[in-house]
Parts: C-alpha cells; structure tokens; sequence
C-alpha cells in the first residue's frame, strides 16, 4: 500500500513540476529561516554547567539607597548583581557554604620582559582558590594555588592556555614568569581548552572565550594599573582605581557559593539575611530585605542573556513560517483540483475517500521530506553567513583566536536542531496538506466523470 502511493505521489509531482518545485521552495525558505532562529536561541538559553545547577548560587543583597519614584533599568526590583567590597569579603569568610569564589574582571599589560616579547594587553580574573573546583575547571598542567596563597597572597597566576602558547609556545609553561600590570608573577597551572558558552560567571561578556589570567584575589589591592568599569552608580560618580573603590560603597564585585543541600541553602539564607538586617541597623542599608541566592538558570534569566532580541527573532521566523504553510495552502490546493478528475476516476473504481486523501497526503510527506532537506542546506548556510558575521565582529587584532570556536559554538547545527528542522518540515507540509486532502477527498465522483 505505501509503495503504491508514493508511486501515485511521484507521478503527481512530475504531472505538476513548477507547482511541485515552488512548494518545496516555500517550505525550505520558511525551515530554513526558523532553524537558522530556533539555533541562536538554543546555544544562548544554553546551561553550561547544568550539572550544578542547583547547588551554585549568585550571591545579591539589595544596597541601593532608598528608591525613588522610577529607579532605573529593566528589572528594578532585583537587587544589584555584584556587591559593596566590604559586604563581599565579610560575606566570603561564613563557613556555612561548601565553597565560596569572590571574583571581579579587570584587565592589563601581559609579558614576559622578553627582549623579543611586546605588551599584550589580556583580561584577567582575580579570583580565590575555590574558583577552579567549583566551576569545574580543566587543568592542561599544574594545579590551582593554595589557601595560604589566597591569604598572603602569594605572587602565582594560573593562565589560559591561549596565553600559555602565545607567551611561551607550545608545551608545559609552569614555572615560567611574567609580568601582569607591573608585578611579576610565577606560573602554576594552565588551563585547558575551556569555554562555558554563556559565560554564567560574568554575563557582563557572556560570549566571548573565557579569561586569560586567574591571580588570588587580594592582589586586587597591589595592581595599580588595572582597569576597572569605572563607575559607582551610587555615586553617580567615575571610579577607576581600586584605593577609591575598596572603602566606598559602589558595588563591584561578584560572590559566588556552593551549596550542596537543601539544609545548607536554608542556613545560609538566615545568615544572609541577619547580615542585611545588621546592616540595616547601622544604616548602610536604607530598602527592606530584598537578598537573593540565585542558581545558575536563574542567574542566566535574570541578567537576560538570551536576550528580547533573540527572542523576538523565533517568534518572527515562526510567523514567516507560518505564512509559508499558508501560501502551500494555496499552491497545494490548486495542485490537487488540478488533478481532481483522475481522483473522481479513483473513487468510481471503487477507491475510498480515505484512501483518496492517504495519497495525497503521501504526496505532501514527500514534498514536505524534500522541502525539509533543502531546508537544513539553507540553515547551514545561513548558520555559517551568521558565523562569519559575529567572528568579524568580535575579532580584535592579537586577539585570542578563540572567538572563531565561540563564533562555530552559536552557529552550530547539531543532532537535536537536525530533528527540529526534519519534524518542522513534516508539520509544515501536513499542516499545509491536510485541508486540501480532505476537500479533494469530498469531492463526488460523479462531477469528475460527467467531465470526463
């Protein structure tokens, strides 16, 4: 029975091959557009480390002055996303979590004091010891630094291993030194190829490849060539340097905590909020508690890395679509009353209505198969236009070469958009098709044969 109505399917199609080939066209457009959509959507709404999803929290305590009659931005009522030095660091020494990681961005001149080396200018993280184990970080070679270097701080970094090969080429670098916006630092690790596409932990650059120096955070105080964002919101003031940040109350840096159960979660909130209230009594904070932990999706929702854009792009290229089956509508349903006299012939040879519609759905299967191949051609090239595009806008001179694999990682088509693009295509010609099989399915014989 399936032979026969590809048979009667094919034979359709060559009756009827410019009608045929502007269906396939339509649909394939309307695949491809949206594949192209759903693709970009899919990498960013991405959970790099799911596997902990539930056990990293962000750390937020609400230390905005007291609100006014329209506080600014998008979402006021979350909290700020990095925190006051102090509440960070006194934050940082609870032994309620498993882990905890201050962190804060800054960049500076790299080199090697080299005769034949020049300045690199690389972004870089300080950051504590628990950074590496708790955002399950690969290491190439050697090892993260110790709790007494975190203390000291002791003069070590731990390099990308992009940095790694430019500086010192290929191989094992631990040991070697360098010099870091002006203090010389001894190398003790290298990190391997790693790369959490959105970058979760400073979605301030959520795609771009990950930092390229990692140095125990209390050097924040000695790096005075460091750039900071330079800008206290509460202030309203520009702040570059870490003497004026480090006793003000401009937030600026990140904490982060590891809680592995629910008991510990509980704990940690109590404490954070006691800590908020103590600050409240003291007047530092002027709104009513408003802290949050959140885990690492929800930390990705809130700072709305997917985007409106991206958003708005797969509501759009499923209305293109959409307009797409409607125009097959049309093209198929002309397509089939065309041949409505060879299916009135069916059915007085005794064909029933159901079988007449089984055929030619069997032909819309088909179109719909061929329209969803040509469909996954587009996407890929559309995928590799869209590649090309942000790699060049992304790329800066001596900059990591990286960017090209972060550029490949968003417009990256694989397995589980191949099915969505083949399961798009099938929908589409069925949703298409049904109507004018049934119509042409309807239709008495008798009109058909009196033509005849």
């Amino acid at each position: 029975m399936l032979w026969h109505d590809l048979r009667i399917a094919f034979r359709s199609i060559r009756q009827n091959p410019f009608i045929a080939a502007l269906i396939v066209a339509v649909i394939a457009v309307g695949i491809g557009t949206s594949v192209v959509a759903i693709t970009l959507y899919h990498t960013k709404a991405g959970n790099p480390i799911w596997w902990k999803n539930d056990v990293l929290f962000r750390v937020m305590l609400d230390s905005r002055p007291a609100p006014h009659e329209a506080d600014a931005g998008q979402h006021p009522e979350y909290p700020p996303v990095t925190l006051i030095y102090r509440d960070a660091a006194a934050l940082y020494q609870s032994k309620i979590p498993a882990n905890s990681a201050l962190m804060l961005a800054a960049y500076g001149p790299v080199d090697t004091r080299s005769p034949t080396s020049r300045p690199l200018n690389r972004p870089g993280r300080l950051t504590t010891r628990e950074f590496f184990s708790m955002f399950d970080v690969p290491f190439l070679y050697g090892h993260a630094w110790s709790k007494s270097d975190d203390e000291r701080p002791t003069q070590v970094v731990v390099i990308s291993r992009f940095l790694s090969e430019r500086l010192f080429g290929a191989g094992n670098s631990v040991g070697q030194t360098l010099v870091f916006s002006g203090q010389t630092f001894k190398v003790i690790g290298v990190i391997d190829r790693w790369m959490p596409l959105p970058r979760f932990y400073d979605v301030g650059r959520s795609f771009v490849p990950s930092d390229d120096l990692f140095i125990p955070f209390r050097w924040v105080e000695s790096l005075s060539n460091l750039h900071f964002p330079g800008f206290c919101a509460r202030t309203q003031t520009s702040v570059t340097t870490f003497r004026e940040l480090a006793p003000s109350e401009c937030i600026f840096v990140g904490l982060w905590v590891e809680l592995s159960s629910t008991a510990q979660f509980r704990e940690y909130r109590q404490f954070l909020d006691g800590y908020a209230t103590e600050q409240q009594q003291a007047r530092r904070f002027e709104r009513p508690l408003n802290n949050r932990l959140a885990n690492v999706s929800t930390w990705l929702e809130m700072n709305d890395v997917v985007g409106n854009q991206t958003k708005f792009q797969v509501i759009l290229a499923l209305i293109f679509l959409a307009i797409c089956v409607l125009n097959t509508l049309g093209l198929l349903l002309a397509k089939f009353m065309s041949g409505a006299p060879l299916a009135g012939l069916r059915r007085a040879l005794g064909a029933t209505r159901a079988d007449v519609i089984r055929q030619h759905l069997t032909e819309v299967v088909v179109l719909g198969a061929v329209a969803g191949a040509i469909g996954i051609v587009l996407a890929i090239v559309g995928l590799r236009l869209v590649r090309i595009y942000f790699f060049w806008q992304s790329k800066r001179p001596d900059d990591n070469p990286e960017f090209a694999t972060v550029a490949q990682s968003l417009s990256h088509l694989d397995a589980r958009m191949i099915l969505i693009s083949v399961g798009l295509s099938l929908l589409a010609g069925l949703l298409a098709g049904i109507y004018p099989a049934w119509r042409i399915g309807r239709m008495a014989p008798a009109t058909f044969l009196k033509i005849q």
